[in-house]
């Protein structure tokens, strides 16, 4: 496989079942729902939006890192941050609620405090721009969210063309936190802070920049600066730098122009006109400077692989381990130089890595695989400053949910689910890896509170309909999987009965009776019967009177009508009655509950007159 051909996923994983950490228990209190405001979650990527030196010495805006762990169970307190390129952490792990997500470089990582220290995460979305009389620029999505665009008079100076109510398409860094209470603001916030935005068309999405076997990038990729600090004779720009791709190869030596992150020393914004191919859009001025594509990274995350180990070997000679790599099937094994040996708990362990793809960067000579029985595999790149993630388990959670599963219901409202009570059933529609949280999404049988958020699924296709407002996004810990039928009743609103009165022991009165029958578990229940009675008391047992039967049969996740019309019966003395019957009372169906299969209408009672 060429070396430039990388597939790329296109989220960030976290590792599967953070959400099960302290805080996130069924307790006697209640379940506590943990959330993360900020948008951060250990393997999310980040960006300083301002320099940091309390943090960590040449710690500076623009600057990026993986986030390592949490010192709180829902990741609103201080972040272990593991910083690209840098070396002057401590990597104190002490603090942290939950495990670290894996090996990462040594001496790479510092604690932040978000509150304090402001950070960014990758935005990308499409809308509608604004601005106000104040000269307040934001972007507004089709979803009814708006993001306040950190966008200076500059910006409108060079580029006059930016017009309210225009359709575009923002690439940029979003910060969500809450600003401090003594911070003045003279645009308000919104849903979240883009900073330093590239603005594009809505309809735009390119080609490649240049022949990616050429140059290995493509115009809008994320980059970071793996070469030495400024390039090219660049003013204060910093190894470890982060930006975009503007345009590439149009100048003989094979450099790109890249606008980097929150950075104002740059060359002439109109340079990039001399492109030949670039990336059709505006950005800040002042940010751009040509950078040989040597010295460049693309920030990525690999598929699942194993994990294997690394010696330089000749003829039958091999020296110690070297290092480790990731070999990934049909991609080949990547190199992961910034990570030791002595740092991985086993080799052949399932991960993935969040790096940077570095195109150019060397193979060291003799470089081959020890630790597999195969021998040496053919090697694709190099990854710099890995940080290995667990893969996540298939549909998120454990047990493993995929589109199409039943599950039940094992809380009330969950995180504000307005009429969604425990003991529901839904079908699985999709995995969200990248929330640790709330990673599977439910639709729910006869229940439209829902949102049907289905946008951001990350894992398996979603399935192909459900019911409009039936969704919901949940935690592992809110559901459990229903493999075999579970039969219940759906609910008062559908129970009724008619007429309201008859009078005892005359033969040939109508009376009919209404209801609704579910299987919210994970297979058909065969047939069944469902047996009315009218009892004095709201429990129905078989020793109240019997009125009739209807048979059933009902399929994994559907519903059935009840109705039941034919005469009452002469032998019921006068008196006020329930109506109510019992699911499946000869057990023909095995289900996953027995302990539900019972109804009574509350809403009034059938009246009995004497003769």
């Amino acid at each position: 496989m060429n070396r430039h051909s990388i597939q790329q996923k296109t989220f960030w994983t976290v590792l599967a079942g953070f959400c099960l950490g302290a805080g996130s228990v069924l307790a006697d209190e209640g379940y506590v729902r943990p959330t993360y405001p900020a948008g951060f979650a250990p393997g999310t990527r980040v960006v300083l939006l301002a320099d940091a030196p309390t943090v960590g010495e040449g710690l500076r805006a623009g600057m990026s890192g993986t986030i390592i762990c949490c010192d709180t169970a829902d990741c609103t307190g201080s972040l272990l941050v593991s910083w690209d390129l840098w070396t002057g952490g401590r990597d104190d792990e002490g603090r942290c609620v939950t495990s670290p997500v894996g090996p990462y470089p040594a001496g790479s990582a510092t604690w932040v405090n978000p509150k304090t220290t402001l950070l960014g995460r990758v935005f990308d979305k499409v809308g509608i721009l604004h601005r106000d009389a104040a000269g307040c620029s934001s972007l507004v999505t089709e979803d009814g969210q708006r993001y306040h665009l950190i966008i200076g008079p500059e910006f409108f100076e060079q580029w006059p063309v930016v017009l309210p109510g225009n359709g575009v398409r923002v690439r940029g860094l979003l910060n969500a936190s809450q600003p401090a209470p003594e911070d003045r603001r003279d645009c308000p916030q919104f849903n979240g802070d883009v900073y330093h935005p590239i603005l594009t068309d809505y309809k735009w999405t390119g080609d490649s920049c240049c022949d990616p076997f050429v140059c290995g990038f493509l115009y809008g990729d994320r980059v970071v600066l793996i070469g030495e600090s400024n390039p090219n004779g660049a003013v204060d720009l910093p190894r470890g730098a982060s930006g975009t791709i503007i345009c590439c190869n149009a100048r003989a030596d094979n450099s790109v122009l890249v606008s980097w992150d929150l950075w104002t020393n740059g060359g002439d914004p109109n340079d990039y006109m001399t492109c030949n191919e670039r990336l059709t859009g505006l950005f800040p001025p002042a940010s751009t400077w040509w950078v040989p594509v040597r010295d460049l990274a693309k920030c990525i995350q690999t598929h699942c692989g194993d994990v294997q180990e690394l010696r330089i070997c000749s003829a039958d000679q091999c020296q110690e381990i070297l290092g480790v790599g990731l070999f990934i099937k049909n991609e080949g094994l990547y190199y992961l130089p910034d990570l030791a040996a002595s740092q991985m708990p086993q080799t052949g362990g399932e991960f993935l890595v969040s790096g940077l793809f570095a195109p150019y960067a060397a193979l060291p000579t003799g470089l081959v695989v020890t630790s597999a029985p195969s021998g040496q595999k053919a090697l694709a790149a190099v990854i710099l400053h890995s940080v290995l993630l667990p893969c996540p388990l298939t549909g998120c959670c454990v047990p493993a949910y995929t589109p199409g599963d039943r599950v039940r219901l094992l809380v009330d409202e969950p995180g504000g689910a307005e009429g969604l009570f425990i003991d529901a059933g839904g079908k699985v529609i999709c995995c969200n890896a990248n929330d640790p949280c709330t990673p599977i999404l439910v639709s729910w049988d006869l229940w439209t509170n829902g949102h049907d958020d289905d946008e951001t699924c990350t894992c398996c296709l979603p399935i192909g309909w459900y019911r409009d407002k039936s969704a919901w996004w949940m935690s592992c810990k809110e559901i459990e999987p229903i493999v075999k039928p579970d039969l219940y009743d759906a609910g008062e609103s559908y129970r009724g009965f008619t007429p309201p009165s008859v009078a005892a022991g005359v033969a040939n009165q109508g009376l009919a009776i209404t209801g609704m029958i579910a299987n919210r578990g994970g297979s058909q229940s065969g047939y069944f019967f469902v047996e009315i009675y009218a009892s004095l008391d709201d429990e129905i047992t078989y020793e109240d009177y019997f009125i009739g039967l209807i048979g059933m049969d009902i399929e994994a996740g559907g519903i059935s009508e009840l109705f039941w019309a034919g005469t009452f019966p002469t032998n019921i003395p006068p008196g006020s009655y329930y109506i109510g019957w019992l699911i499946d009372p000869d057990d023909f169906v095995l289900e996953a509950r027995e302990n539900n299969n019972t109804a009574v209408i509350q809403a009034g009672k059938l009246v009995v007159t004497g003769p």
